[in-house]
C-alpha cells in the first residue's frame, strides 16, 4: 500500500510540474508574441491603433483618458514608435482629430453620432500600412481583417490584447517612477507632486442640485440602454410575458426621463451655441465631474464616459491650439499621424459622407467646389421606379442636382432573369447619368437581393446600416425584409437617427393601398416609438403607390413631430408608369427641414403642414 501511495503521490507531482511548464510556456508565448508583433511594426513601418474605451475597460475603468495618454506616450518613445500610433476615442461632441507635437501621436474622437469601432473599421486602411489595433473586440478585429483583405495594398493587421498593453504601461510606468525617485533622492531635491495635485482643490465645486440631475440622468439612460440591450439579445428566449415586461419597463424609463427633463449630458456637451450653459460652466461642470469619478462608489457608466470623453477632448483641443500657434508645420514629407489627422479634418471640411460600417461609402464626382459641411445637406428622393426610371428624366435628361440621391427600393421589373438583369443595367447607366456626390440604393421587395452598380459606382444596401454625412447628420438605411429579421437586425440601428430611409412606410401612415387596407410596417414604426433619444427629424419611405404624400406624426412619448415621406413614383397598383416625379428636400445640423421641389401635390401637401420652402434659396451642391 505503501509503494501505491508513492506511486500516485509522484505521478501527482510530475502532472502538477508538467501544468506549470505549460502555463509558463504559455505566457512566454504571449511575451514571444507581444515582441514580436511590436518588432513587426518597426521593421514593416506599421501604424498602431488603440481602441481607447476598449483598453479603459478591461482596466475596470480605473484608468482616466489623461493617465492612459501619459503612459502611453512612454511606450511610443520606448518602443521608438513616435508619429506611428493614434488613439481612437468614443463620444466627444464632435468626430474631429489632433495630433500632438510633443507626444508624437494622434487623437481622433468618434463624435456622437459614430463609435470608436466604426472610425477603426472605415479608416485602418487609409495608411496604406500595416497595423497594429490594441483591442479585445472580436468583432471590431473581425471588420478589421475584411478592411484590410478589401483593400488594394498588400498589408496585414494583427492585434494586441487591453489587458497586456496595459501590464506592460504600468511595468514601464513604475520603472520610470522608481528612476525619477532615485534621481530626486540624488539632487536632494523635493517632489512638487503634492503641490501640483493640490492646486486642484481650489475649484468651485458644482451645485450639488445639477451634480444630483447629472447623476439620476446617467442612471436612468444605463438601465434604458440594459433594457434594449435584454429585448434584443437571446431574443428567440424571451418569452411574450418577459418582452412586455421589458416593453413596460422601457416605457416607463422613457417617461421618468422626460419628468426629469433628462438632457443634462446634452446640454453640457453640446457645443455652436445649441446649449443651455455657455462654455465655461460647461468646461468647470465636466472638469468637476471628473474628479467626483474619482471617488464614485458605483461603476462607471456610459454617461460617465460621455461627459468625461468630451472633457478629454476639450483639453486635447487647447493642447493642440498651443502647440499650432507655437510652431507651424514645415515637414515637406508628414508623418504617419499628422497625415491621417489632415486627412481627418478636409473630410469633415469637405462635406463628404462618411460610413458608420464597413467604410465602404464611395462618393461620385469631384468635391472640390463644395464649400463645407456646415450648410444644409440637399436630399433627392425617388422610390418605386420598377424600370420606368427613364421617365423621371425624359430626353436623356438628369434629376434636380443634390448632395444624395436617395431611391427607397423597387428599381428592378417582375419578367425573367435575363430581362430583369438587362433592366438592372439600364438603370446602372441611369445612376451614372445623375449629377449627386454620393448615390444610396435600397433594397425593394421586388428587388433583388444582391446587386452590383459598376458603372453608376451606387451604393447598395439589402440589410439595415446607418451611415454618417459629415459627421453631423445621420441616416438610418433600412430596406425591405420581412418583421422577423427586422426585429432581428435592431442591434445593428441606433437609438437616434436624423433621418430614416425606408423602403416601407410606417404602419397607418401614408400606407392605404387601393383596397383600403394599411401595409405599412408595424416592426419599424415599434423601433421608432422606442428609441431613446427620440424619433428622427424626417422618415423617407416609399412602397405604397397610393400612399405618396407627405404627414406630421408624434411618435412614442416624444412631442417632436416626425415629417414622415412617401416618395412612390409610380402609379397606383400594379407598375405600369411614372406618375410623380422626384421630391427634393434640405435638412440642416439643426434637423430643420425645407422643402425644394416636387410636383403639385406635394407642394399642396407640405404648404398645409407648414413645412418651410426652400425654392427661392441657393445652396451649394456638386455638379
Amino acid at each position: 500500500m505503501r509503494l501505491i501511495g508513492l506511486f500516485v503521490s509522484l505521478l501527482a507531482a510530475r502532472s502538477t510540474k508538467r501544468k506549470t511548464s505549460k502555463f509558463v510556456k504559455k505566457e512566454q508565448d504571449r511575451l514571444s508574441i507581444h515582441n514580436t508583433r511590436l518588432k513587426w511594426a518597426t521593421e514593416t513601418d506599421a501604424v498602431v491603433l488603440i481602441d481607447l474605451e476598449n483598453v479603459r475597460g478591461k482596466s475596470n475603468f480605473d484608468l482616466t483618458h489623461q493617465e492612459l495618454l501619459r503612459q502611453t506616450t512612454q511606450w511610443v518613445q520606448m518602443n521608438e514608435l513616435e508619429d506611428k500610433v493614434t488613439f481612437v476615442v468614443d463620444h466627444g461632441s464632435l468626430h474631429t482629430a489632433y495630433y500632438l507635437q510633443e507626444e508624437k501621436l494622434s487623437l481622433v474622437f468618434a463624435g456622437p453620432r459614430m463609435k470608436a469601432d466604426d472610425v477603426l473599421a472605415r479608416d485602418i486602411a487609409f495608411f496604406e500600412k500595416n497595423a497594429i489595433v490594441v483591442t479585445a473586440d472580436n468583432e471590431l478585429m473581425s471588420r478589421c481583417r475584411n478592411a484590410m483583405s478589401n483593400s488594394e495594398h498588400d498589408i496585414e493587421v494583427a492585434f494586441i490584447q487591453p489587458i497586456k498593453f496595459i501590464s506592460d504601461l504600468k511595468a514601464l510606468d513604475d520603472k520610470l517612477a522608481r528612476k525619477r525617485l532615485e534621481a530626486e533622492e540624488s539632487n536632494d531635491n523635493p517632489s512638487d507632486t503634492e503641490t501640483a495635485s493640490s492646486s486642484d482643490d481650489d475649484d468651485d465645486e458644482i451645485s450639488q442640485e445639477l451634480a444630483n440631475k447629472i447623476e439620476e440622468e446617467i442612471k436612468i439612460r444605463g438601465a434604458m440602454y440594459e433594457t434594449e440591450v435584454q429585448m434584443r439579445t437571446k431574443r428567440n428566449m424571451n418569452t411574450p410575458k418577459k418582452r412586455r415586461k421589458l416593453e413596460k419597463r422601457a416605457r416607463m424609463l422613457c417617461e421618468r426621463l422626460a419628468m426629469k427633463g433628462g438632457q443634462k449630458l446634452d446640454h453640457l456637451t453640446a457645443i455652436n451655441g445649441v446649449s443651455d450653459y455657455d462654455k465655461k460652466f460647461q468646461d468647470e461642470v465636466l472638469s468637476q465631474w471628473q474628479k467626483l469619478r474619482k471617488n464614485a462608489t458605483r461603476r462607471e457608466m456610459t454617461g460617465d464616459r460621455i461627459l468625461l470623453a468630451e472633457h478629454f477632448r476639450r483639453q486635447i483641443e487647447n493642447v493642440a491650439i498651443e502647440e499650432e500657434s507655437k510652431e507651424e508645420q514645415s515637414d515637406t514629407e508628414m508623418n504617419h499621424s499628422l497625415r491621417y489627422v489632415q486627412h481627418i479634418q478636409n473630410m469633415l471640411g469637405n462635406n463628404v459622407a462618411t460610413s458608420m460600417g464597413s467604410g465602404d461609402i464611395k462618393q461620385i464626382g469631384d468635391d472640390s467646389g463644395s464649400e463645407g459641411g456646415n450648410g444644409p445637406v440637399r436630399l433627392v428622393i425617388v422610390s418605386d421606379t420598377h424600370g420606368y426610371e427613364e421617365s423621371l428624366t425624359p430626353k436623356g435628361g438628369i434629376l434636380p442636382r443634390g448632395d444624395i440621391l436617395l431611391h427607397l427600393g423597387d428599381f428592378a421589373i417582375d419578367s425573367s432573369v435575363k430581362k430583369q438583369r438587362s433592366a438592372i443595367e439600364r438603370f446602372d447607366g441611369w445612376l451614372a447619368r445623375q449629377p449627386h456626390r454620393t448615390k444610396i440604393v435600397l433594397r425593394g421587395n421586388h428587388d433583388p437581393f444582391s446587386v452590383q452598380f459598376p458603372i453608376s459606382g451606387a451604393n447598395f444596401f439589402s440589410r439595415p446600416k446607418s451611415i454618417a454625412i459629415d459627421g453631423k447628420l445621420t441616416i438610418t438605411l433600412v430596406p425591405y425584409s420581412s418583421p422577423r429579421n427586422l426585429s432581428s437586425s435592431w442591434r445593428k440601428l441606433p437609438m437616434f437617427c436624423d433621418i430614416l430611409a425606408t423602403h416601407s412606410p410606417p404602419h397607418r401612415i401614408l400606407d392605404k393601398c387601393y383596397n383600403g387596407a394599411n401595409a405599412g410596417c408595424s416592426a419599424i414604426r415599434g423601433k421608432v416609438e422606442r428609441m431613446i433619444a427620440g424619433p428622427p427629424y424626417l422618415w423617407l419611405c416609399g412602397h405604397i403607390h397610393e400612399g405618396r404624400g407627405a404627414e406630421k406624426h408624434a411618435f412614442g412619448l416624444s412631442p417632436r413631430e416626425t415629417l414622415v415621406v412617401n416618395g412612390a413614383n409610380a402609379n397606383e397598383g400594379r407598375a405600369t408608369h411614372i406618375e410623380a416625379g422626384p421630391i427634393v428636400l434640405d435638412i440642416d445640423t439643426e434637423g430643420n427641414i425645407k422643402y425644394v421641389e416636387g410636383d403639385e401635390a406635394m407642394t399642396k401637401q407640405m404648404e398645409k403642414l407648414g413645412v418651410e420652402s426652400a425654392a427661392n434659396t441657393e445652396v451649394e451642391v456638386v455638379a
